[in-house]
């Protein structure tokens, strides 16, 4: 009995739909002879949408008619070719109309314009008939007819957490390993003791290997720590890259020579203690695992690795002590765990609670003890109160079928895709083209979803919120797991989850690996080649899959594929996402413009020196990626003409790099990323650019202020997802007039509430504005001055989030009028010679930094942990007494104590007034220099920390 896979196609043709729509309205649809066959097409599809929820919940019953089935499947084949069709007479409807807006009359037509409208023409003629008889084959079926057309329902708002510390039924396994590993029995002279975990997959035993990690005796009894997800492909080379980017949290290129990593590796293992965890192992011999082994033998005797496999092999190759074997999770476990998820923040009457208790059970029964099966089944039946529901679920007959035919495939699993609402499946199914372990961000996969149509907009939520509700929606149905290895919260899909999308999203998507023949029988719409040799699959792709979509080449040895580009721009019309990242790529052919539905392009970490012009032609780029392109250093003069582009993303080097933007960069309306913005007087480089680039995210600096007009032009109060803002004038002489003007611009430039940093260079004037001082910053965290040569007074009273403060050369500041910085925990002041006095007391200051302030003598009353004081001339009082510290509110909490007992660091360099070091503190770290006057050490009992 063949599989049965639950087609997806609303979503399709719902997008579908909206395009049809918008271009009835358009006056190009009827030039081109079109607009009956547009307009037919968007009725049928209409119909069809109709029944379309009621098709694709029939096909899932295993005595569905199989004719169902392959109409729905002809529909979705029919549903993307009219889609790529569309998108392209749509894009070529919006080239035609800025050709009108640029000449201001109509063109003539030309011979190319002939060929290209009867070209286009027969090919909606010929889609659209193929959709009339779709519409008349639906009727054999007798679908209901759905209420909601086809639309999603708003996303409850989740805060789903996969909390590693709530894991049920594995606090003895945990206390076992951790003994194992922290006993001195485990030593081994001259070796490194390995620790398998043993287990099939779903049973937990990556999420037991962080608990171990994550756990304080082991955080104490380990010099180093790494964890490095191996998975299939055991490749030296990675996973001892991986290993010094986890220790350093450095990024390293992916081309240095394994000697190279062997050696770095190597100086910083020698005689530490370390522990590294080797996740998802799969190794067949020894001659594989003997060089990463030779390595870690230079780490010291009490070094641990701990192994996760399901493979017994690992054990003979790699175990040199008892290995643990994980088995099913006990019944009651696994109960609690999924009580835990699908009766969260439920309230309801205790027989109902029963009756769904009583079913419950016997579904978890169901999952053989695998907490992977419980989690995606407590996922699926979470906030459902309906107990026909939860019986269904539990009378399934795929607990039966699927033992018989898909093994490999949990029920459980297979189950809880069935029941996501098709705009989450087609997002789910779309992760199969990523690699296994692969470690997801969940920003980026919303821009693949953004970029492919898979999210369906919703009335006043932008698409990036949608799909992270997406996300969440997956995450909380277990889909994904996070995965918090470090500080940064990452998400990765369990190798069974994986091998599920597999299942659901071939032959669409496809992933080629090197040891994995290369054919494509059926015509796929998304590819990733993940295997070096690219010669035969990209030679397939350009003969075989021109209806793709996505391709993705991470690889890292693309030396010759300029050519075969060239080739596939001219092949591969309907392309959207071309990643062709951390290759050795110095060159993308000026054809690039062939691909007009082109959304995502990832260039980073290649060898890229310039971006050819054509590139601008592409009105439909929506992410553009250039990270750690170190050659480029300019930007394509007509990139302004990029008008739907979400996304340019540049590192830091780029923008020191880069002396002018391209202009007219205004036009860029739907940009969320633009660093910097240096102002010119030039036409298409003034201030006025920001007008309507609300949208900005993340940092913006601005330049040249010098040069602004009109400086309200840039609506920055309208620009609430900026998060930091840097305005710089020119440091150039100026005038009474340049003063005046500065204040009056600084005054328009007032940012949105939102803003959490605030940098000021080169202001000339002698006044903040009132925005600055009267409370509007609410949420400002962190605020530079500098260079600021006018100001003689400062106030930050009003700021109550304000935590760093850095004062730079503020020639003219005089005073700093007493306020309570209750919420200043770090403070620099340097180059102020004017300044006579700051507030006597910040009650939650950390870090103090004064230097070359040489009318300043007392430091404020604080708990300091780092203290530095350099060239400070007068400066002679520490201010020191008895110190309460306050709360949030400005309330006292705790008893009194020496104001300076606290501090661990002081540095003290040329401050000729201080005549002796504080009375009480015990530092760790004290350093002295060019102070003549202190000739004696703290008390003997305080010192002994030093």
């Amino acid at each position: 009995m063949a599989d049965i896979v639950s087609i997806f196609v609303d979503p399709i043709v719902t997008a579908i739909i909206d395009t049809a729509v918008s271009l009835i309205k358009e006056e190009f649809v009827a030039i081109q002879g079109v607009e009956e066959e547009v307009k037919k097409l968007s009725k049928n599809l209409k119909t069809i949408q109709a029944v379309l929820k009621d098709a694709e919940q029939k096909q899932l019953d295993p005595a569905c008619d199989e004719t169902l089935r392959i109409w729905l499947s002809n529909l979705k084949d029919a549903a993307c070719d009219a889609e790529d069709i569309l998108d392209t007479f749509a894009t070529e409807t919006f080239l035609w109309k800025r050709k009108q807006q640029v000449r201001e009359i109509c063109p003539l037509i030309s011979i190319g314009n002939i060929r290209y409208k009867s070209s286009v023409a027969h090919k909606i003629k010929e889609i659209s008939a193929t959709f009339n008889e779709i519409e008349k084959e639906k009727n054999k079926f007798h679908l209901d007819i759905s209420s909601n057309g086809g639309r999603p329902q708003n996303l409850p708002q989740t805060t789903f957490f996969v909390d590693t510390t709530g894991v049920f039924g594995r606090d003895s396994e945990k206390e076992r390993l951790i003994n194992q590993m922290l006993s001195n029995e485990s030593d081994v002279e001259g070796d490194v003791s390995v620790i398998p975990i043993i287990g099939m997959g779903g049973l937990g035993k990556t999420t037991l290997a962080q608990l171990i990690f994550i756990d304080e005796r082991v955080k104490k009894h380990f010099e180093f720590k790494m964890w490095v997800c191996v998975s299939v492909d055991f490749n030296l080379r990675r996973i001892l890259k991986e290993m010094i980017e986890f220790h350093t949290e450095m990024e390293f290129p992916n081309n240095l020579a394994t000697s190279i990593l062997v050696s770095r590796l190597i100086k910083l293992v020698s005689g530490k203690s370390i522990l590294l965890v080797l996740d998802d192992v799969w190794i067949e011999n020894y001659e594989q695992w003997a060089p990463l082994h030779d390595v870690l033998k230079q780490g010291g005797k009490a070094s641990r690795v701990l192994v996760t496999t399901r493979d017994i092999n690992v054990l003979k190759i790699m175990g040199t002590q008892p290995h643990h074997s994980l088995d099913d999770l006990p019944e009651n476990e696994c109960w609690s765990l999924f009580k835990k998820i699908a009766f969260i923040d439920c309230n309801l009457p205790v027989d109902i609670q029963k009756e769904l208790e009583d079913i419950g059970k016997k579904i978890v029964g169901k999952c053989n003890g695998l907490p992977l099966a419980v989690k995606a089944m407590g996922g699926l039946l979470r906030g459902n109160v309906h107990k026909n529901n939860w019986e269904q679920i539990l009378r399934h007959s795929i607990w039966e079928l699927e033992k018989s035919r898909r093994p490999g495939i949990l029920p459980a699993l297979k189950l809880s895709y069935d029941h996501l609402p098709s705009y989450l499946k087609q997002c789910f199914a779309y992760c199969s083209i990523f690699p296994k372990a692969y470690v997801f961000d969940r920003k980026e996969l919303v821009k693949f979803w953004m970029v492919e149509a898979f999210i369906q907009p919703i009335q006043q939520t932008s698409l990036e919120e949608t799909g992270i509700e997406y996300f969440d929606e997956l995450l909380m149905r277990s889909f994904f797991q996070i995965f918090n290895i470090g500080d940064k919260e990452r998400y990765r899909m369990h190798d069974l989850i994986h091998d599920l999308a597999v299942s659901v999203s071939t032959p669409q998507c496809c992933l080629v690996k090197d040891n994995k023949l290369c054919d494509f029988p059926e015509m796929p719409r998304h590819v990733s080649l993940l295997c070096q040799d690219l010669q035969n699959p990209t030679s397939q792709i350009i003969e075989k899959c021109t209806k793709l979509r996505t391709l993705l080449l991470p690889s890292v040895d693309l030396k010759n594929v300029g050519q075969d580009l060239d080739k596939m721009f001219h092949s591969l019309k309907y392309i959207r996402v071309l990643d062709l990242s951390s290759s050795s790529l110095s060159k993308l052919p000026s054809s690039i413009e062939e691909v007009k539905l082109l959304r995502y392009l990832d260039l980073s970490r290649t060898e890229i020196k310039s971006l050819p012009s054509s590139l601008c032609n592409l009105c439909n780029l929506q992410t553009v990626k250039l990270l750690g392109c170190v050659w480029l250093f300019r930007l394509p003069k007509d990139l302004g003409k990029m008008v739907k582009l979400h996304y340019l993303e540049l590192d830091e080097m780029f923008w020191f790099k880069c002396q002018t933007l391209p202009p007219r960069m205004g036009n860029l309306t739907s940009l969320r990323t633009l660093h910097a913005f240096a102002v010119s007087r030039t036409s298409g480089y003034g201030i006025e650019e920001l007008k309507n680039m609300a949208n900005l995210t993340g940092t913006l600096h601005i330049s040249n202020l010098d040069n602004a007009v009109n400086a309200v032009d840039t609506k920055l109060n309208e620009k609430e997802s900026l998060r930091k803002l840097v305005l710089e004038w020119s440091d150039k002489d100026f005038n009474q007039e340049d003063q005046v003007r500065a204040e009056r611009d600084l005054k328009d430039l007032q940012p949105h509430s939102n803003l959490e940093e605030l940098a000021l260079f080169h202001f000339k004037g002698s006044n903040f504005p009132l925005w600055m001082t009267d409370g509007v910053l609410q949420n400002l965290v962190r605020l530079t001055l500098s260079h600021c040569t006018k100001c003689a007074t400062l106030s930050v009273g009003q700021l109550p989030n304000l935590r760093e403060l850095y004062i730079k050369r503020m020639q003219e500041l005089q005073e700093w009028p007493e306020a309570l910085c209750h919420s200043l925990v770090r403070l620099h002041i340097s180059n102020c010679p004017n300044l006579r006095k700051v507030p006597d007391l910040m009650p939650n200051l950390i870090v103090l930094k004064i230097k070359k302030c040489d009318s300043l003598k007392a430091i404020p009353m604080a708990p300091f942990e780092f203290l530095i004081l350099i060239d400070n001339l007068v400066m002679e009082d520490w201010q020191e007494g008895e110190f309460i510290a306050l709360d949030d509110q400005g309330n006292h909490e705790g008893d009194p104590k020496p104001t300076l007992i606290d501090l661990l660091e002081l540095k003290l360099e040329d401050c000729p007034d201080m005549q002796a070091l504080p009375l009480f503190f015990a530092p760790q770290k004290l350093e002295i220099r060019g102070c003549g006057l202190i000739t004696a050490l703290p008390h003997p009992l305080l010192c002994q920390r030093l």
